[in-house]
């Protein structure tokens, strides 16, 4: 029973620097019955221009957060690409939604990302970090 008495920074540990990306920008909102999909470009230093989509769902008690999953492909300065399924939660105050995105890139590495969509100026501020295994 160890385990039980780990700090939180035990459980879960970061390799190298935080990442962002340069100029991401939400391009379309699809709304359902159970919440929504949006769609989201950018340019990021290692993974070059990356299409993102996070598919939305309401929470049923509280129509301010809930749950996701998601897609991300990337297309690297010589054309290499990469792929990444997505999930995690989410949570709106006003009129941004911060999503908790844990990603399993086609590279081989894992990602935690903090994506903050600000929907007044239809823009995405995404840094993430690389997890270790």
């Amino acid at each position: 029973m160890e385990g039980l008495h780990m700090s939180i920074s035990e459980l879960v540990k970061f390799e190298g620097e935080t990442l962002t990306f340069n100029d991401a920008k939400i391009t379309s909102v699809t709304l359902s019955e159970i919440g929504g999909t949006i769609n989201v470009t950018g340019h990021q230093d290692i993974y070059g221009l990356i299409y993102l989509t996070y598919n939305l769902t309401l929470n049923p008690n509280l129509v301010t957060q809930g749950a996701f999953t998601g897609k991300a492909l990337g297309y690297g300065e010589k054309g290499e690409r990469n792929t990444a399924a997505l999930g995690g939660v989410w949570v709106r105050k006003e009129r941004n939604i911060t999503l908790y995105s844990l990603d399993d890139v086609s590279d081989g590495n894992f990602h935690f990302a903090v994506v903050e969509l600000n929907l007044d100026e239809e823009s995405a501020t995404i840094n993430f970090s690389r997890m270790a295994k």
